[in-house]
């Protein structure tokens, strides 16, 4: 029976997770939260091979950003990716948010069963929400103009771009959408937004207020980046490399936002407990 599980490392969607696990009837440490917040209501352990020992082990998102150490700002130890992927029990089921393709075969070459949850389409829908609302928090907070009435463009029409394409035209923004495939077109053009193609974006790129890329690739060259206007934003929600030449964008004076894990950062609750309910849906179709 997988009963015993422990949250290693992350931010304030961990926790919330932690707690969400614990309402479920889950024996839960955490580790790697000893600094300024309060965790008075979850078990703490300050050694790791304790934590690794768990039936489920729970990595944060990302797992690192470094590739060397676990990704833990509110921890004073720094658990490095070595030492995690050694000391974690054979026997447990690992998840964690975009595990690098390293630490994947390391669990891998010990037998040890592990998930990727930031891979599941139930996640990536339901975050598209927090991370679409704090793209317009951003908009509004470093614009000196309403989104009411502003002239936004959105790359891409993935889960991101779709909802985020909503909530703009809900709020009275021009919402001019780029889409490749031409049944996206007609989708965009039936919600009530402005479809355009790549080729249009490149000679119409410097009419918008407010630019909001979603594709992970890059988009945002230099051949585009000088026609955009000095005064515009540009928000860029794509996951790392992002879709813009950041380099060109500081020589051009160009205002960037590289938004990285916006739910966290704007909806850890929300985000914590969704995590929390895709690691549950993987558990169930495990059997476990």
């Amino acid at each position: 029976m997988f009963n015993t599980v422990s949250v290693i490392g992350g931010d304030l969607r961990q926790l919330t997770l932690a707690e969400e696990l614990v309402k479920d009837g889950y024996d839960v440490i955490i580790y790697g939260f000893t600094k300024e917040i309060n965790t008075d209501d979850i078990p703490q352990t300050h050694d790791l091979k304790r934590a690794l020992s768990a039936d489920i082990v729970i990595l944060p998102v990302p797992v690192s950003f470094d590739n060397v150490h676990i990704n833990a700002p509110f921890s004073d130890e720094e658990p490095t990716i070595e030492d995690t992927a050694e000391s974690i029990n054979p026997l447990s089921i690992v998840f964690g948010g975009r595990i690098s393709d390293h630490l994947s075969a390391r669990l891998t070459a010990r037998g040890i069963k592990h998930r990727d949850y930031m891979k599941r389409d139930e996640l990536a829908i339901r975050n598209a929400i927090p991370t679409a609302e704090g793209a317009i928090e951003l908009a509004i907070s470093e614009t000196p103009i309403t989104v009411h009435g502003s002239k936004c463009l959105v790359l891409g029409y993935g889960k991101v771009g779709k909802i985020l394409s909503r909530f703009l035209d809900g709020l009275g923004a021009q919402t001019y959408v780029q889409a490749r495939k031409y049944a996206d077109l007609a989708l965009i053009e039936g919600h009530g937004c402005y479809p355009l193609t790549p080729n249009e974006v490149r000679s119409r790129i410097g009419e918008f207020d407010i630019i909001f890329n979603t594709v992970p690739s890059l988009i945002l060259d230099k051949d585009v980046l000088t026609k955009i206007n000095k005064d515009s934003l540009i928000i860029d929600l794509a996951s790392k490399p992002g879709g813009v030449d950041f380099g060109t964008a500081k020589e051009l004076g160009l205002r960037v936002i590289w938004a990285l894990s916006l739910p966290g950062r704007v909806a850890p609750v929300t985000s914590g407990k969704i995590i929390k309910d895709t690691i549950t849906n993987i558990l169930s179709e495990l059997e476990v």
